[in-house]
């Protein structure tokens, strides 16, 4: 049985992130527990299998509710098989073929759900030199009034959310939708490394991150609804260095959170935890241990820190076993923002791991409040 509750194995860790999206729409708690009960951790095969029938059967609960004229119920079902498809191929080989094929499966599912949702999720495109991203613009709840009446589109602060190493836009919805309901858009997009930049593109990841950030605020700035004078940049696991790395040089930015702190990516996650080696390869389009290595060690904070002025918050979980909470400190005490906050978790209401995955009720609250006083 997979023990998603006290995670001691990666299975364990990623069905736990898995439960704590569940508990944004993206999975079913039970659907999870009942799956665990039966699968034991370290069969990759196993995995993949009860995830694929699980995203598969749900999947066409979800297209009976559409037949049916009950849209809410497809849209529902629609984002957990989104979630399930993910979950069938985490833990595949980097050419294993079906990882391509889950990801389509799961990008279907999750934009015909998105079709019902209420504000709307816009899918969107965003250019950067020679490349374009794919994402989605998610409106916010009960934007605040315009200073005057008319059809000009009501203005609302705007939180770019910045995914880890194996997240796409799809996924992170989950984690960032709460944005919405403050009565903030929120922008999700794969950028390079993630998602279909990645497993449809071959974009790798790269250690400018400002570059493909910097682009996604080009893009904002072009909206009538977005007020670009409040404008924040969020980055979840992996996000936290591609964020930080952004706010470095992009002046647009009014705050910043990295919900997991990172200052060197090779000592604090490659050399940390040795199970995400072929995962960060594959990210960083490297062939090699030696070839990964190379390209990781230009994935560091010492130059780009002291340059980070907007206010920051750094979060993380002082018994996180995938990202050393020692990186959070370092890259806190680096940075030059003299509004900055450091929040370890290291108390009984929990939150102790990768992401706070077990304490959402309590550490996306205490992020979105400390961004309200900014944004």
């Amino acid at each position: 049985m997979i023990d998603f509750f006290q995670p001691t194995n990666p299975f364990a860790a990623q069905t736990q992130r898995l439960a704590a999206e569940a508990q944004q729409g993206g999975g079913d708690i039970f659907d999870i527990e009942a799956l665990c009960r039966e699968l034991a951790p370290g069969d990759a095969e196993a995995w993949q299998s009860a995830w694929l029938q699980l995203a598969k059967t749900v999947e066409t609960r979800a297209a009976a509710a559409y037949d049916a004229g009950n849209n809410q119920t497809g849209m529902a079902l629609s984002f957990n098989a989104n979630q399930y498809y993910r979950q069938s191929e985490i833990f595949m080989g980097a050419d294993d073929p079906r990882k391509r094929e889950r990801f389509i499966k799961a990008r279907e599912n999750f934009r015909d759900g998105a079709k019902f949702q209420t504000p709307k999720i816009e899918v969107v495109e965003i250019a950067c030199g020679d490349e374009t991203y794919d994402g989605y613009f998610c409106h916010p709840h009960d934007p605040p009034p315009g200073p005057t009446p008319g059809p000009t589109p009501e203005k609302s602060p705007v939180v770019v959310l910045m995914g880890g190493a194996d997240a796409y836009a799809e996924e992170i919805y989950f984690s960032g939708r709460q944005v919405c309901e403050r009565g903030w858009g929120l922008l999700i997009v794969d950028t390079p490394g993630r998602g279909s930049s990645l497993y449809l593109k071959d974009i790798p990841a790269r250690p400018e991150y400002e570059i493909p950030v910097g682009a996604c605020f080009d893009y904002l700035v072009t909206r009538p609804d977005v007020d670009a004078s409040h404008m924040a940049l969020m980055g979840i696991s992996m996000g936290g260095y591609y964020a930080a790395r952004a706010a470095a040089y992009e002046d647009r930015i009014k705050a910043l959170v990295c919900w997991g702190g990172v200052f060197s990516i090779l000592d604090d996650l490659y050399e940390f935890f040795p199970p995400l080696k072929p995962t960060l390869t594959r990210v960083v389009g490297a062939k090699s241990d030696e070839d990964a290595r190379k390209k990781l060690a230009k994935f560091d904070m010492a130059e780009a820190a002291p340059k980070i002025t907007c206010p920051t918050l750094v979060t993380h979980g002082i018994n996180d076993l995938l990202m050393n909470v020692e990186g959070a400190r370092r890259l806190f005490e680096a940075i030059a923002a003299k509004d900055k906050t450091l929040k370890i978790w290291d108390g009984p209401e929990g939150g102790t791991g990768h992401c706070s995955y077990d304490n959402w009720s309590i550490s996306i609250p205490f992020m979105l409040d400390w961004l309200a006083e900014r944004i």
